[in-house]
């Protein structure tokens, strides 16, 4: 009886995966709705917290437009202005009338009025008065303070007469007559209120909350924010300035209200969810034992043919069925391996005899016979038409190519290849025949019919398509290149020989990977030896550390490119740049040698060999020149050292009595740093400044000790050291006595009481 493992085991296995997928999807269903929730939540009160700033400044601009256009238009104020002594009261009226047509016709102007500097007078729409009784009178006088003032104020009071109340405006001030007048000014208020109510009508307060502040930090609108709306007010999704009232918008979502929406979003996601997790088990469940059908009569059909009286194990019913066919497909797959080679083995063979200048007597018929072609079998009528061309593509970097795989993949890539350039030939309108002439070479033969100008167009277009298609899809880098047109196919040899003559040209002619024969300069590529001076003078400026080399190294790289020189003719011409470099830098310091004849120099010169295009041999000959040019500098600046740490070590023996002798006195002697001082002790002599001091010192101090009668303090004086307690402290730290029982015991100069490991520690 079929055993039922294998339908257990079927249906078992999709759940991990599936509930594994349901529940990657759910979370990242959850997070996805809310940013967008967020997002589009922020983006929505930053659109709105806009549409308020612009009408509120569209208002205010209005107010001033009206009021601006106004003034300009009506004589009406400039004859006020100049009415100073005659008080025509028909030019006050009118003027007034103006006044008032300009607050009827906005409702937003608390109020307006006009400064006359002739009599510092105030006309208001209640009358002409004095400024000295103007209750706005603290405000107009700073006004006149501050004529270049453009902008509007921050919040402010305002009464016009003295029995009105108090009333918050923001006002603006131009002189008069516009736009830099002498003669006056005039003043509009814009009421506080109305903007406050022009906000308000923009807000839903259930939703939403709306902050306003002026330049001063005083609270324009809510008029007054209570604990309650600071409590109920999440964080500002929108910040704003409003450059023209200099007011700060600040706007937001009420707390609890942000992602209320997106729970009951959330909660008819679940129950999706839910939803097609139970259609999703139904469906497993019915897909399994619709599935498991054919594999149970398959199986019944292996058991039926099983001899009678074979002991055999029981077997996965896989591994049975595995089992059954082994010996079938092993024979089939033998069979079309074996035709397979067979039918590769004459191609190949065709092809290459072909391209040789050799091809069979009965050429059509072999072509017939392997199926080349087979789009031109059978019209004689074109036979006479018929051209052909020769293509070779090639790997760039091909080592890094042959890294990437196996040899059977590389050989599946290539098979693939062949391929692709074939149908790519035969969606252009003719037909193509691609093999592999080298590891890293492939040829097509094209053939077709065509006027000589569209042929020529169908290379390139075929070539260029190739090389896109390739690199794109299989991210390998290729050049092609294409030879001449022969009509007779003895002559395609010919075809084939001028293709690999234009590939000599891909670093120069091949930019965009393509080079057509046609483009090959008809003389040949001028001698190298035209190159060398250029050569010679680059070596010089690189000698002479002359910061332009880079640019004139790129410079000589583009020369050969624009004279269209071979590869191999570019490859030489830069390596024989290295070699005379090498023999002019050669003997100056070990290091450089190493550099310019070891490991590195190995390596740009196989780097050079290997490049595709001038760009790279030009990264890798920069990238070495530069170390060059380091070791090149330090070899020369070696030098300089071993000569400054002489003259400063002359200096010392000479100056070691001398107490402010130090790194700092060293360093400002020879303009030099003190730790650039200390660096040169080290390397050049292998000791410390203050070691070599101190022996300096207490030498000339034994031999004072040894051979004269001076006092200790006498002798610390006279070999550097400001008393006799620090002298006596380093002298008896190195030689192991004091200065006093090295008289004493009458030692000589160069003795030391100290084992020579203890010394000078």
């Amino acid at each position: 009886m079929l055993s039922k493992n294998w339908y257990r085991r079927l249906l078992l296995s999709y759940f991990p995966i599936f509930l594994l997928t349901i529940s990657m999807l759910i979370f990242l269903s959850f997070i996805v709705i809310n940013e967008i929730s967020r997002q589009e939540t922020a983006r929505a009160d930053r659109i709105s917290t806009s549409y308020m700033m612009d009408t509120m400044d569209r208002s205010v601009q209005g107010i001033e437009m009206d009021v601006l256009r106004d003034v300009e238009t009506s004589t009406a104020y400039d004859e006020f202005l100049a009415d100073r002594d005659s008080g025509d009261t028909a030019v006050t009226y009118q003027t007034v009338e103006r006044l008032r047509q300009l607050m009827d016709n906005n409702d937003l102007l608390e109020s307006i009025y006009i400064y006359r500097d002739a009599d510092q007078s105030v006309l208001t729409v209640q009358g002409l008065q004095p400024l000295s009784g103007f209750r706005d009178e603290p405000f107009v006088k700073q006004a006149l303070t501050e004529p270049e003032q453009q902008g509007w104020s921050a919040m402010r009071s305002f009464a016009e007469m003295g029995s009105d109340p108090s009333r918050q405006v923001i006002s603006m001030h131009k002189r008069l007559p516009l736009p830099f007048g002498d003669q006056g000014m005039i003043v509009i208020n814009v009421s506080v209120y109305g903007m406050q109510q022009l906000a308000a009508s923009m807000v839903n307060p259930q939703v939403s909350f709306l902050n306003i502040t002026d330049a001063a930090g005083q609270q324009v609108y809510p008029p007054a924010l209570t604990e309650q709306d600071e409590a109920e007010q999440d964080e500002p999704l929108t910040q704003l300035h409003s450059d023209r009232l200099n007011w700060n918008l600040d706007s937001g979502l009420r707390a609890g209200q942000l992602f209320a929406w997106v729970s009951v979003i959330s909660y008819i996601w679940v129950l999706i969810g839910v939803l097609v997790v139970a259609v999703s088990i139904a469906y497993i469940i019915y897909i399994t034992r619709k599935n498991y059908k054919p594999i149970q009569v398959m199986m019944k059909r292996i058991e039926s043919l099983q001899l009678s009286g074979t002991e055999t194990a029981r077997k996965d019913e896989m591994a049975l069925i595995d089992e059954a066919l082994e010996s079938l497909m092993k024979q089939t797959v033998d069979y079309e391996r074996q035709h397979h080679e067979n039918l590769l083995i004459r191609r190949r063979r065709l092809f290459m005899n072909w391209i040789e200048g050799e091809p069979p007597e009965q050429l059509q018929q072999e072509l017939e016979q392997l199926r080349i072609f087979p789009d031109l079998h059978g019209r004689p009528e074109q036979a006479d038409e018929l051209k052909y061309a020769f293509i070779v593509a090639e790997i760039q970097d091909y080592d890094a190519f042959r890294e990437k795989g196996s040899t059977q993949e590389h050989n599946t890539l290539k098979l693939a290849l062949t391929n692709v350039f074939q149908e790519l030939a035969q969606q252009d309108g003719v037909s193509g025949w691609c093999e592999w002439i080298s590891v890293r070479r492939a040829g097509i033969i094209i053939a077709g019919t065509g006027d000589e100008r569209r042929w020529m167009r169908l290379l390139f277009s075929l070539s260029a398509g190739s090389r896109e298609w390739v690199e794109h899809n299989l991210h390998l880098t290729m050049s092609f290149g294409t030879g001449i047109t022969v009509r007779q196919s003895a002559d395609l040899h010919l075809a084939y020989e001028t293709a690999v003559e234009s590939m000599k040209y891909s670093m120069t002619l091949g930019r965009d990977g393509v080079v057509m024969y046609s483009d090959l300069p008809e003389g040949g590529e001028p001698d190298s030896y035209r190159y060398l001076q250029a050569i010679s003078d680059w070596i010089k400026e690189y000698r002479l550390r002359q910061p332009e080399w880079r640019e004139r190294l790129k410079q000589l790289l583009d020369r050969f490119e624009e004279d269209i020189l071979k590869d191999d003719s570019i490859r030489s011409l830069v390596l024989s740049l290295l070699q005379i470099l090498g023999r002019e830098l050669e003997g100056m310091s070990e290091p450089l040698d190493r550099l310019l004849s070891g490991e590195q120099a190995d390596w740009v010169m196989e780097a050079i060999a290997e490049a595709e295009t001038v760009e790279e041999i030009h990264a890798s000959l920069l990238q070495y020149l530069e170390q060059v040019a380091q070791m090149y500098e330090q070899a020369g600046d070696s030098t300089n050292h071993r000569a400054l740490i002489g003259e400063m070590k002359a200096y010392m023996e000479e100056n070691f009595a001398n107490p402010d002798l130090s790194l700092n006195h060293l360093s400002e002697r020879f303009h030099v740093t003190p730790k650039y001082v200390s660096h040169l002790f080290k390397a050049e002599l292998d000791v410390k400044f203050i070691d070599l001091l101190v022996q300096l010192r207490l030498q000339r101090a034994e031999e004072l000790l040894s051979s004269t009668d001076d006092t200790i303090q006498n002798i610390a004086t006279q070999v550097g050291y400001a008393n006799s307690i620090t002298f006596g402290r380093v002298f008896k730290r190195i030689i192991g006595v004091t200065p006093g029982d090295y008289r004493k015991l009458k030692m000589k100069p160069g003795s030391s009481l100290l084992p020579p490991s203890e010394q000078r520690k």
